[in-house]
């Protein structure tokens, strides 16, 4: 048998609107881009949202905008991240700062609070499903919610994605909102949309404007989006459900879950469990048997610049187990052969 670490749900849905772009004859950006943005504008209560070409464009373009292309603006990231953050600023043409983890994933909210104060842009990232508690916090800088991974998680009953000054995130196909490719950027700040906005197509752009891309979201990647959404909630209760019986099954190892932080609410979009040994040989063991375990993060962002002590302790230590909306009462149960195999009590 053989369990992804991630199997994205296609049903006749999605071949309906994929069929209805390509017949309407308009697969570039058009109608159901609009569409598309007007529903992410509904499901997060925020006025105005720009779809674009991927997440890592949405945060790069993002950060264009609140620094006006300022030339090496300072910008902290998260060093326990996906290599998207990295290199979104990287193109940004902008500074990483890394910013180190707690036990929980979060980042560490002292090194956060004295570190933005040196800061053009602060990026806080909601973490594999979970939410990012200084997302409710004051800094010193603007701040960018990365709510890729997290969409549709709660804090304080609040929707993350409803914090920041600006928010983004992905349309890529793993993802809790993906269709195929695509990201967002939303934002109450019109005038910060429009200048995303202008850096997205060059066929339309200033031509003594610093930075111009093809941006654009097209219809094809939109309609694909749309529906994922429409499916979202109840792909989330399922994973939820999945996620429940993980925990009685952890329970009686010594894997320990990496919770929500307390008055969150996850949207389960990974199970991630940190483990009493380096996770190198668990994986080989898991993936030997079909189980596409991996890490949460594939390498560290700060490596070789500077010291994230529990970044790198998380990276050694953690592990995160597929969790699938459509998982069947059979695949839990070769998951769960695996795990106490793994993990004996």
């Amino acid at each position: 048998m053989l369990i992804p670490h991630s199997r994205p749900v296609f049903d006749d849905s999605f071949t309906q609107a994929a069929t209805q772009t390509i017949q309407s004859g308009q697969l570039a950006q058009g109608e159901s881009t609009t569409k598309l943005e007007q529903r992410i504008s509904q499901s997060l209560g925020v006025q105005h949202t720009l779809a674009i070409d991927s997440g890592t464009s949405a945060l790069m373009l993002a950060i264009r905008a609140l620094t006006n292309s300022k030339p090496l603006a300072r910008v902290g990231i998260p060093a326990y991240a996906c290599a998207s953050l990295l290199f979104a600023v990287k193109n940004a043409g902008a500074t990483p700062v890394f910013l180190d983890c707690t036990n929980d994933l979060t980042l560490n909210a002292e090194q956060a609070f004295n570190t933005a104060k040196t800061l053009d842009i602060l990026v806080l990232v909601h973490p594999f499903g979970m939410v990012e508690p200084l997302v409710k916090e004051t800094f010193a800088c603007p701040v960018i919610e990365d709510i890729a991974q997290s969409v549709g998680a709660t804090l304080d009953g609040q929707q993350v994605g409803t914090f920041a000054d600006v928010c983004i995130g992905s349309f890529y196909a793993t993802k809790p909102w993906g269709g195929a490719y695509g990201g967002f950027i939303s934002s109450r700040d019109l005038s910060l949309i429009e200048k995303c906005k202008a850096k997205t197509n060059p066929d339309a752009a200033d031509l003594n404007a610093t930075y111009v891309g093809h941006h654009q979201l097209s219809n094809i990647h939109a309609a694909l989006a749309f529906e994922r959404i429409n499916q979202a909630d109840d792909e989330r209760k399922h994973r939820q459900a999945w996620a429940a019986k993980y925990d009685a099954l952890f329970a009686q190892t010594s894997a320990t879950p990496i919770t929500s932080y307390t008055g969150s609410k996850s949207n389960s979009f990974r199970y991630i469990v940190r483990c009493d040994r380096d996770v190198t040989n668990i994986i080989k063991q898991l993936n030997h048997m079909g189980i596409s375990a991996a890490r949460p993060v594939q390498t560290p962002l700060h490596q070789g610049v500077t010291a994230c002590p529990a970044t790198d302790e998380a990276w050694q230590h953690c592990l995160s187990i597929p969790l699938l909306a459509d998982m069947s009462q059979t695949e839990f149960e070769y998951l769960q052969q695996g795990i106490q195999t793994c993990f004996p009590s």
